[in-house]
Order: C-alpha cells, then structure tokens, then sequence
C-alpha cells in the first residue's frame, strides 16, 4: 500500500504517494519536465539528463526521472542553475546533431526541435565537423536516419520490454556509440510501429509517410479502428480527402498508446480494389452490368421471391445493421444467419463474441491464466502485450495447451495433444493442482484454433463456458462464469480463419436459395445448387477468382465513411466517426438491408426507426437475451468428433487478414518480408 508524504514542489506543500519519482510527482502537478529519454512505459535510463532539477541540500542538479521522492523533501524546478544546466545539456545533445529540420519528417513535431527553443541557448560554441552515423535497414515501415540519434534509447528499451525481441541494441563507446540492429536483421514484430511515436528526434520515422506532409497541412480526426479486435482508438491525419497516416490516441485500459502494425499502415488499402457501384449479371451472363440502385432493386425483387434468404455475416458489420437482421431472424422462419461453421442456430450473437471475465480493466488479478490453441501475436496484439507485462514482472503465469507459438514471453506449454486438454477437464492434468489453489482468480482464453481441431456438434459458446464449468474439476467459486472465455475474430471482428469454409448448401429444390454475403473476407463455399442466387455486399473485393461465383455486387461504405457503433471483443460499446466521403454510389450497410427486406415486404410487421437511426443503438440490449439458445444446446455437446489429435500449426500471415489489408500495397510489402527465414512469428 502506497503512504503519503509531505514534500514541498516549487514552495507549494504537496501530499504525495511515496514510491513516486520527481518527474512522476511534476507531472501529477501539471508543472512540465523537459526529458528525451523518460517515458512511463519503459525502465528508467537516465542518459539524457534533461529533466535535471534542483533538490534542496543537493550540491549539483539531480535527475528528476530516477530520483524517488523522500519525506520532506524540496523541489525547484525553474532556478538559474536548472535553467544553466539544461541549456548546457541542449548544446552537448546538439554537437553532433545535423541541421536538417527543413527536410526531416520529424519537422513541426520535434522534441528536440521544441525544447531546442524553449531551452536552448540562442547561438553555439562548437565549430569542428559533425560525426555521421550510416543508415539501418529496419524493414519496410520504419525509415532510419541514425546522424540525428541522441542517444535515448528508447526505441532499445520498447524493442526489449514492450516488443520482446532485442533487434535493436548499442554499439561502440564514446563518439562512436550508435544505435545498431543485431546482424543486420529487420525489424519483425506486429506492433514495431509504435517506435516511431517513441522517438523524441528524427532517427525512426515511418517510410510510407516519408516526403509526404507537414503536421500543419493536415486536418485530424479521432476514431476507432476495427482492424483491431480491441477497436483501438486512433488518430487519423488527412489532407486533400486522402489519409496520410493513422497514430494511436491513448486510452487508458484499451490499447493504452499503443497500435498493431495493421492498424497503423493499412490506411492505403481504404481506396484500393473498391466497389464504387452495383453491378448484376443478366440472363445467365459472365459479364457484370452496372445499374442504378433502383433497377438492381426492381431486378431483385423478382429473383428472390418467395425463396429463403441465407445471410453470412463478415467482419466489418456496425450494430445497426446487426440489430436490423436480428430482428428479422426472430419474427421470419424462412431467414437464417450463419456465422460459423455448419450452424444455423446461433440466435444470440453479442454471447458468441463477447469476451466476458470480469475484470478486463485489471488482469493483474489473475493470477494464472490458460491460452488453449492461441497464437496471441496475431489474434491480439494490444493483449498479448498486456500479459507480456504481467508474465515479466511476475504478477501472472502464463499456460498453454497448443502449439507453442514464440509469444515473446515465457509461458508453460503442456503439449500441442488434445489429449492433454481432455485431462484437463477431467481433473486429470497437472494444471488442475495449479488451478484448484484457493483464494486465487484464474482466466481461460479458448481460441479458435481449438475449435478448428475440433467439430462441436451445434456449438455454442454460452452452453460451452457452461460444459467446461460443470465438467472441469475446479473450484466453481475461483473459475465462474466470467472467467472461461473464448477469443474470438470471427463476428464483427476482423481475422481471415475460414468463417464459412466449406458450408455447403444441399438444396434439392430446384428455385434454390438467395446467398447474402455481408462484409465477408472468406468465399471458401461449396455451390452445390447452381440454382442459389449468391449476393456481396461490401467496400473491397480483392478476390478476383471468387468474382465469378457472385450474381449481385453491392458497394457498401467502410467504417472510416459512416458513423457507426461497433462492439469490441470484451463488450465495450464505441463508435466511429464521419471522416472521409465515400464513393459516389456507395451507401450504409443498414440502408442497404433495411431497403433489400423492405422490397420483399419482409419489415413491414416491425418496427424500425430509419429517421433517428440512433434509435437503433437504444435497442443494444437486445443482444443479451439469449431467445431459444438453452432449448437447442440441452445434450449437444457431450458429442465430440475429434478432426485432428495435434493441434495444427496454422501459421497465418498477419498482413493479409482481411480485405482491407489484403488490398494495402504497404501490407503487401510487409508480406513478402513475412515469408522470409528471419520472421520471428512463430
């Protein structure tokens, strides 16, 4: 438990937590502290010296970022000496440093530049030639210019503590100490960007952004990004109507100040491969024809009449449109909604997505905590980074039953068998001695990867969470409902697993049925009625071998051109933000269901606020009834057919998860260093 202790801060009295350093205590005061090196998420270096102060009975200035503070303690922190000192420690930073702020990228947003101006003396001393340092090769995101580094390292520290891979370290001594990677290795990690908004000078900046624009040229937007599972908050910077780049905003709790590689370098992939208008195919043609969204009505209306309508739902889908087609599937017998694999029975989607323990804004109470088929790189990068942290200072144990992915941290692997899964639930593993301790929260994470490996007769997550907690031999009162989830990207989240992979479609009617695929990355579906009418509706279409197979393409909007909610893997309820202007024949997801049932007259008997589309937020709730799921799933699950005894391997390229990225010429770069020997995702 923290105590308070009195210190005085510029002649002010100040009751302060006791394990808080200077600069900690000058930053809860809002009194600003100079520094380069210092940053709250990393270990402290103390190399920089800039954040000096002066501490009464110090003969010499102290360094405020790792000085803790004492009892009774006085703190100045704008006298003459600070001011010599600092200014001092500017013209040493400066000797070797080029003077090329007019064609750095860093211009306008520079520490060193600011400080520089605030601190700084207003002429130099030093006339000798300036050292220069060669350039690395960093990978296709980060662009390097090592003449301007100073020497924080803090791009060591974030590759080593938050990242976990020591790609980056120092070498040499003196005047010849440079920032190096490790035998001319790239950097290959999932959230490697964030280095960029780390450094406080123009040593790392972002190689796509490169030469492109001054932060006073763009205009900047605050929204969430859903190319994440944990729908980050996001900066996105434009000018001219084009994204120019995206940069995270900090959250704390959420994805802190930190953004997945996807996120922040994907942006390219919004206007690449986009449906800009509908098109259909007539009279039994390979050709595509462009129509007005009133004749592709008029045209529907009599193909779909009187047959059954099979929606699939994808990975980018706001809540309306959501709320819109729960509705219909609860009041019409002849629509279904498939989701994953061979079901047609999933009524409550909010519980077959939601990640539902307890305590998301504190995972340090876990104390143990189960990934079971999971490669958290990919699936979640922000969280993998989370439990790093935890495993690391020793707060958490991590477990794994599965293959045993390179998670950057230590974590006990108990096989990559089934088997061992099979003990664990009968009480027969070595994990339930660790699990069954008393007085301890535990947390188990189920991936999907699990559930490729294994075929639940009529699964469903809610009656699983249930079979685990009657059959797992556990203390009920450690592991409850809340503590036994199951990550996963497939509805309303973004990950390119087979959502729909081979659900086939044996009708022997000879009308055949309407396939309505919303959003959807994976086309992966066995036609085997060539009488099925097959509708897509989305924003990009990369998949040209899949063209053929479709009869209607309609041109949706993307989360960037609407304001929408969305609802992230744990619940949380956030939404995005009218940012750019979509294609001229483009229009909302909910418009276009909610126009497509009302010419089949399948709303007429329910009720839908289109005027206030708000309206539609309100009805949220409706997600957490759970309808008919408990008649359905009463002895399904005790059925289990075992596909495959070894959990597979399935080493997923981070940079084509969807069709977003997939059409991202930036992601297409960072795929082909993917596939090379050195990548370190496995």
């Amino acid at each position: 438990m923290n105590n308070k202790i009195n210190i005085k801060l510029n002649n002010i009295d100040l009751k302060v937590n006791n394990n808080y350093n200077i600069i900690q205590v000058c930053n809860k005061n809002n009194i600003d502290i100079p520094k380069f090196c210092y940053s709250e998420k990393l270990s402290i270096a103390g190399n920089c010296r800039m954040c000096l102060v002066e501490v009464k009975g110090s003969i010499k200035p102290v360094a405020s970022c790792s000085i803790p503070v004492n009892n009774n303690m006085e703190i100045f922190t704008n006298t003459k000496m600070v001011k010599k000192a600092r200014e001092g420690i500017i013209e040493f930073i400066l000797l070797n440093h080029p003077l090329d702020c007019p064609i750095c990228d860093q211009g306008g947003e520079c520490d060193l530049q600011d400080q520089s101006l605030i601190f700084g003396s207003d002429k130099g001393r030093f006339y000798e030639y300036k050292r220069s340092v060669n350039d690395k090769n960093c990978g296709p995101l980060i662009k390097t210019l090592m003449t301007r580094c100073i020497h924080c390292t803090r791009c060591v520290r974030y590759m080593e503590e938050i990242v976990g891979i020591n790609n980056l370290g120092i070498i040499g001594r003196g005047k010849k100490m440079e920032i190096s990677n490790f035998l001319k290795k790239i950097i290959t990690s999932e959230i490697s960007g964030n280095v960029i908004d780390l450094c406080p000078v123009g040593a790392l900046t972002s190689k796509p952004y490169s030469f492109v624009a001054r932060p006073w040229e763009i205009i900047s937007y605050k929204t969430i990004d859903i190319n994440d599972i944990m729908h980050s908050n996001i900066r996105v910077d434009i000018r001219d109507a084009n994204i120019l780049r995206i940069l995270p905003v900090f959250k704390e709790n959420l994805n802190e100040n930190l953004i997945s590689d996807i996120t922040r370098f994907s942006y390219d992939g919004y206007k690449n491969f986009r449906i800009i208008h509908p098109f259909i195919k007539l009279n039994n043609s390979s050709k595509f024809i462009s129509k007005s969204w009133l004749e592709i009505l008029s045209l529907l209306k009599l193909k779909i009449y009187n047959k059954k309508i099979n929606y699939f739902l994808g990975n980018f889908l706001d809540a309306e449109s959501i709320i819109i087609l729960k509705k219909l599937s609860n009041n019409y017998g002849n629509y279904t909604i498939n989701l994953f694999n061979n079901n047609n029975n999933l009524s409550d989607f909010r519980n077959n997505y939601i990640f539902n323990y307890k305590d998301f804004y504190n995972l340090k109470n876990y104390k143990n905590i189960l990934l079971i088929g999971l490669n958290l790189r990919i699936d979640n990068p922000i969280l993998n980074y989370k439990l790093k942290y935890l495993s690391d200072k020793n707060i958490t144990k991590i477990f794994n039953i599965g293959s045993n992915f390179n998670l950057n941290y230590f974590s006990y692997n108990y096989g990559n068998n089934l088997k061992e899964f099979y003990k664990f639930i009968n009480g027969k593993s070595y994990l339930n001695n660790i699990f069954l301790k008393k007085n301890i929260l535990n947390l188990i994470i189920i991936g999907l990867n699990f559930i490729n490996n294994c075929k639940l007769l009529n699964f469903n997550f809610i009656y699983f969470k249930n079979y685990l907690l009657k059959y797992i031999n556990l203390n009920i009162s450690i592991i409850d409902n809340n503590s036994v989830n199951i990550l996963s990207n497939e509805f309303n989240l973004t990950n390119n697993i087979n959502n729909f992979n081979n659900f086939s479609y044996k009708n022997k009617k000879e009308s055949g049925e309407i396939i309505y695929i919303l959003n959807s990355d994976n086309f992966n579906i066995n036609y085997s009625n060539i009488n099925n009418f097959l509708i897509y509706q989305g924003h990009n279409l990369n998949e040209y071998k899949f063209l053929n197979k479709f009869n209607v393409i309609l041109p949706s909007v993307n989360f960037l051109e609407k304001n929408a909610f969305y609802v992230n893997f744990f619940g949380l309820i956030q939404n995005t933000n009218f940012i750019l202007y979509p294609p001229k024949n483009s229009r909302v997801d909910w418009k276009i269901i909610y126009f497509f049932n009302k010419i089949i007259n399948y709303l007429n008997k329910i009720f839908i606020n289109v005027k206030y589309i708000k309206e539609l937020y309100k009805d949220y709730n409706f997600f957490n009834k759970l309808s008919y799921c408990n008649l359905i799933f009463k002895n399904s699950f005790k059925k289990i057919i075992i596909l495959n005894n070894i959990f597979k391997k399935n080493l997923i390229n981070f940079y084509k998860l969807n069709q977003i990225i997939k059409s991202s010429k930036i992601m297409s770069n960072c795929s082909k260093e993917f596939n090379k020997k050195y990548s370190n995702f496995i």
